[in-house]
């Protein structure tokens, strides 16, 4: 897939492209929370901020993250909405946008005893059982996490004390919460099911749109060259998520350990969009 040429204006996001611009040509890191009210806590942690709303509710935010003797990071938060059909949506336009560095700051379940609410994961892949990125690339291809993400979020874990509470490893991503994880409706047997054989075979969590964020992101470095897109002209596009409960939590959620997960999570996006910078060379 070659991604069309930056449009004036993003159509849904109803933003100049122009705003993705910074780091000395690289482009702004975009951190891609589902929940608009996280997008807004995670805007909180930047200074220099400026925002762009649009109808649909997903507010562009601008600023940049703190480096202590160097240039702030330029960063952009944009909510993605839930499920794959609205994060497609906007993971294109910011493509379009010459957008190269993507990282999802979501929530899931657990599916691991490994894996406890309170805690994070960090995603090296997904499970595409969803429809969205089909429309993209054959099922038999991977979504993956770039190993460069996986590799800067690991290290910065350690860096700020959270590597004893963070997980690498498999994500589900599902088009349905309900049905597909907590067995509602006629089919609940056979979904139950299918998520016991998920975890069977090493899948960690179970959340709802990191298959197509890791999709479109291959799909679109592979139309790039140079040195934006990185020397093998990949996108990098990375997933950092805050556990809040496991399959059989029904949404019934410990508010305390969701409080605690969401705030290790920001800490440990905040800190591994500096390792990642690093890694890039600005």
């Amino acid at each position: 897939m070659t991604s069309p040429p930056p449009a004036h204006e993003l159509h849904h996001l109803r933003a100049p492209a122009a705003l993705f611009d910074g780091n000395g040509g690289l482009g702004r890191y975009a951190l891609l929370p589902g929940d608009r009210s996280r997008a807004e806590r995670l805007g909180q942690r930047l200074v220099g901020v400026s925002r762009v709303e649009n109808p649909r509710g997903h507010a562009v935010i601008l600023g940049q993250l703190p480096r202590p003797g160097r240039p702030g990071l330029d960063v952009a938060v944009v909510s993605t909405g839930m499920g794959t059909g609205s994060a497609e949506i906007i993971v294109h336009e910011l493509l379009s946008a010459g957008v190269t560095r993507m990282l999802r700051v979501g929530s899931c379940g657990s599916l691991s005893p490994r894996v406890q609410p309170g805690e994070v994961v960090i995603v090296s892949g997904a499970v595409r059982d969803e429809m969205t990125s089909r429309h993209y690339a054959p099922i038999e291809l991977p979504a993956l996490s770039d190993p460069r993400v996986v590799a800067a979020l690991s290290a910065a874990a350690v860096d700020i004390g959270l590597g004893g509470v963070t997980t690498v490893g498999l994500c589900h991503t599902k088009a349905s919460l309900y049905a597909r994880e907590f067995g509602e409706g006629p089919a609940g047997e056979q979904n139950r099911a299918y998520q016991a054989w998920l975890a069977r075979c090493g899948v960690i969590s179970s959340e709802m749109e990191a298959s197509a964020l890791f999709i479109l992101a291959t799909a679109a470095g592979a139309g790039r060259e140079g040195p934006v897109a990185g020397p093998d002209g990949r996108v990098q596009a990375g997933a950092v998520l805050a556990v809040y409960g496991g399959g059989d939590s029904h949404m019934q959620l410990d508010e305390a350990k969701v409080a605690l997960a969401e705030a290790r999570m920001a800490d440990l996006a905040f800190a591994g969009l500096l390792r990642w910078a690093d890694q890039d060379g600005r």
